[in-house]
């Protein structure tokens, strides 16, 4: 069975995620700090700005993190070659962004209940073999695609300051990231035996597919 039941855990990721998390809070300070000579930026209340920082920051990390994911992620699993505690380091940095983003920001309810699944799911894979488990490797391929659409978070950070020209942009790229997850997706499904965990998962996914949905009509419709 490829659902991990003897829970052994990587501690190690899971300090990772905690100090990423810290880290993750320190930037929106350093963010805050930076925005604020901004006119636009200080006269947002105080929840709006803290949008802003949330989604600048994890588009910044996202965009540095897609080098070392490319190399180290990316490249091995064309080959089939699923490195677990590389796979865990990078669900640990993704995560962080989405649970601090919880903790701190005021976010609709669907964004909401998207960042609860997102942070349950990274924490479980840290109990997960990625060279064994085909959950785990969904888990992996579905990150990778989100951390690819970056210019959508940084799209949201800046969508309240004057001349942003990113939403369209922002929007192609998600649709193409998407598509590629999600067909990728539909393929594991048909080449796996699915178990009732399986379908477990497949539920929760379900529910952020739909907040991506969401995202991706409101970036074709939205205007600046």
């Amino acid at each position: 069975m490829d659902w991990s039941m003897d829970w052994s855990m990587d501690w190690w990721a899971l300090v990772v995620f905690v100090i990423c998390c810290l880290a993750v809070r320190g930037l929106y300070l350093v963010t805050d700090a930076c925005f604020s000579i901004y006119t636009p930026y200080r006269s947002m209340a105080p929840h709006r700005q803290l949008y802003v920082q949330k989604n600048f920051v994890k588009s910044v990390v996202l965009c540095m993190l897609m080098i070392p994911a490319v190399m180290w992620v990316m490249i091995p699993m064309w080959s089939n070659q699923w490195h677990t505690e590389t796979s865990h380091l990078f669900a640990a940095v993704y995560g962080s962004n989405d649970f601090v983003g919880l903790l701190m920001v005021r976010l609709p309810r669907t964004t909401r209940i998207h960042h609860v699944i997102s942070t349950l799911l990274v924490v479980f894979s840290f109990s997960l073999d990625f060279e064994t488990s085909p959950v785990a490797q969904s888990m992996l391929v579905y990150t990778f695609f989100a951390a690819s659409a970056y210019l959508v978070n940084l799209q949201l950070a800046l969508r309240w300051f004057p001349d942003t020209r990113l939403r369209v942009w922002a929007g192609r790229v998600y649709v193409v990231a998407c598509v590629l997850s999600w067909t990728w997706q539909v393929a594991w499904l048909w080449r796996t035996t699915l178990a009732l965990h399986h379908w477990l998962y497949v539920l929760l996914m379900l529910w952020i597919v739909r907040d991506d949905v969401i995202l991706m009509r409101w970036l074709q419709t939205a205007r600046d």
